[in-house]
């Protein structure tokens, strides 16, 4: 699982400790990383299925992969009170994706002073117990990168 993983955006690593929102930095969601996006675009990181996607806020999108790994990418800090102000989604609930498809436009500028944060946590939600996601913290990423994180 994760083997051929693309970076769903393009932006600055996070640590997932160093989300500000301790939801995320204390891994209740599930182990990952976060991106700081310099880009309002997110790709689907994977081939798989649309399993979460909330049309009325266009925050968040969960993805389960063919392989059965799940993500959830989940844009900004407290986005979800935006009603979906600022986003543009491209795909819905059962879609199936292709790795590098776009899903969702994200009008950075407009929603930056709206939230706390732009940081954007990446939950990989069935890693088995006990194993971490480790990325080089500032680390810039490209839109479908690959092979930026490990897991231990």
């Amino acid at each position: 699982m994760f083997e051929n993983f693309l970076s769903p955006m393009e932006g600055r690593l996070i640590p997932m400790e160093q989300v500000p929102d301790e939801v995320f930095s204390g891994r209740i969601m599930g182990e990952g990383f976060a991106i700081e996006p310099t880009r309002g675009e997110v790709i689907s990181p994977v081939d798989g299925t649309v399993t979460s996607f909330m049309a009325d806020t266009r925050h968040a999108v969960g993805i389960t992969a063919e392989d059965g790994a799940e993500v959830l990418i989940h844009v900004g800090i407290d986005t979800v009170k935006l009603g979906g102000s600022g986003f543009t989604g491209l795909v819905a609930q059962d879609d199936r994706v292709k790795a590098g498809q776009l899903l969702l436009e994200v009008d950075l500028e407009q929603i930056r002073a709206k939230v706390p944060s732009l940081v954007s946590p990446v939950i990989l939600m069935n890693l088995p117990a006990g194993q971490v996601v480790n990325v080089e913290s500032g680390r810039a990423v490209k839109l479908g990168d690959k092979g930026f994180f490990s897991i231990g």
